[in-house]
């Protein structure tokens, strides 16, 4: 019983778009025990078609537009718009019940439109359904249509009253069939009190509850006053959001609107008070909108009668043998165009296939000589690095020999202990080195230390070997 209960809650207290002629064979169907108890819920079984079980992409398409419900000639979807309305997706079949969601409808237009139709119908017969979710999804499709250019026509074959008027209404155009029904602009709220079953099954509820509006019965089993006016104000606003979305999508006043009193209208009627925009027969729709196409009369055809009937005058068959006979040209014609406009689109298909190989093959090449030049400008780099350090060097050597003397064997060492000291830390010390260098040698000419200038000279070329260091390591 759990799952009838739970389309009982989907149906009981709630503000629903559904005209009463189909709201109480469900309830009737769900007051049975038995009925309920067969109640079982079925995904969609059609398999989307594998491009995989198609050797052409050409037939993969059209196979995945039959499946999405698209006419592959003509480029026109079909939403079948059929039942009780829901807003979640999924089917429920229950002999007798047969459930269309919103998000269903969202989907597969999502779905068509990256197909590439042109042009949806909506194939509408359903006395409307759940509230939720009705107008967001059908201003969401609407919205979607306008955005891809799309043209929206709803085709009313049967009923389109309650929440299926919502999409019919934000349809470009909205046609009927003659005897078509439309209408039920309006909101209803079925509630569901079981306290006197629950009395005669000798059953006493009760409840503990926090929060004065939590429970909607007093102790009678009767709806408050409070629940029922709030409920009211919930099924006012709804049905002031109903009336405006039809007069904005059908360019009528609200209160026109207001004035239909939620009543259902056969199509001429409809017609009069601008709910439809024409009336027309299901066979010549799908030929005018794209859904089918027209039958091709017999070629030649004579049709044999009984000797009393009236024959068919000789001028009257030689018009109609030659009427047919321009139609079997015009068709030769068009298969003759068709033939050449073929031809051309392989030789084009062939043309820029060639044309891709050429740009593909040009592209190898472009990446074998990209990485050469890669190459060669890393060699650059590198000969560039090791060339500024060699200059570096040498640079540094001149300096120190210009200090300490050509063949003076400190020079390899201070260069050593100072390769990582920056430019200028390198000039402070060979400039130190000069300055000792020439006061040294004052002293020894002044003292006429002739002889011992080797010895001095080298303690002074090791002091500074280590000022270099230490400069170094503080660096």
């Amino acid at each position: 019983m759990a799952r009838g209960q739970n389309l009982l809650g989907k149906i009981y207290n709630k503000a629903l778009l559904i005209t009463l002629n189909d709201l109480h064979p469900i309830v009737d169907y769900l007051s049975s025990p038995e009925r309920v108890a067969s109640l079982r819920f079925e995904q969609d079984t059609q398999v989307a078609p594998q491009l995989s079980d198609y050797p052409l992409q050409e037939d993969y398409d059209k196979a995945t537009m039959a499946y999405l419900g698209i006419n592959p000639e003509t480029k026109v979807g079909v939403l079948n718009i059929d039942g009780t309305l829901v807003n979640r997706e999924g089917q429920m079949n229950s002999q007798c019940i047969e459930l269309t969601s919103y998000q269903g409808l969202k989907k597969k237009f999502e779905s068509q439109i990256e197909m590439g139709i042109q042009s949806c119908v909506m194939m509408i017969n359903s006395g409307g359904g759940e509230c939720f979710g009705a107008w967001s999804t059908a201003n969401y499709v609407q919205k979607l249509a306008r955005q891809h250019n799309i043209k929206l026509i709803a085709y009313v074959n049967g009923t389109s009253a309650s929440a299926a008027y919502v999409w019919a209404s934000v349809a470009d155009k909205v046609i009927s069939h003659p005897l078509g029904q439309v209408g039920s602009i309006g909101v209803v709220v079925q509630l569901y009190n079981d306290s006197k079953m629950l009395d005669k099954m000798g059953v006493e509820r009760s409840f503990v509850y926090a929060g004065g509006n939590k429970i909607p019965f007093d102790k009678q089993g009767n709806f408050t006053e409070t629940f029922v006016k709030d409920l009211q104000d919930s099924v006012d606003k709804t049905y002031a959001k109903f009336v405006n979305h039809v007069a904005v999508n059908r360019n009528l006043t609200e209160q026109q609107v207001i004035n239909t009193n939620a009543s259902v209208f056969d199509a001429d009627v409809a017609l009069t008070l601008g709910l439809i925009d024409d009336v027309m027969e299901l066979e010549d729709f799908e030929i005018l909108y794209g859904l089918k196409s027209p039958k091709t009369s017999g070629i030649n055809s004579v049709r044999l009668e009984a000797p009393n009937n009236f024959l068919q005058s000789e001028e009257n068959m030689t018009k109609n043998v030659e009427l047919n006979a321009d139609e079997l040209q015009e068709l030769k014609t068009q298969l003759a165009t068709a033939t050449e406009t073929k031809e051309q689109l392989t030789t084009s298909l062939a043309n820029l296939q060639a044309e891709y190989d050429i740009t593909k093959e040009q592209l190898e090449v472009m990446k074998v000589e990209l990485a050469g030049i890669k190459e060669a400008k890393e060699t650059l780099e590198a000969e560039k690095v090791k060339a500024e350090l060699d200059a570096r060097v040498a640079q540094r050597t001149a300096k120190l020999e210009a200090s300490l003397g050509k063949d003076n064997e400190q020079v390899v060492t201070l260069l050593a202990s100072t390769q990582t000291l920056s430019d200028e830390q390198f000039d402070v010390i060979a400039k130190s080195l000069e300055l000792k260098q020439e006061t040294q040698e004052k002293q020894f000419a002044e003292i006429g230390g002739e002889g011992q200038d080797s010895v001095k000279q080298l303690t002074l070329e090791e002091q500074l070997a280590q000022t270099a260091e230490k400069m170094t390591k503080k660096a």
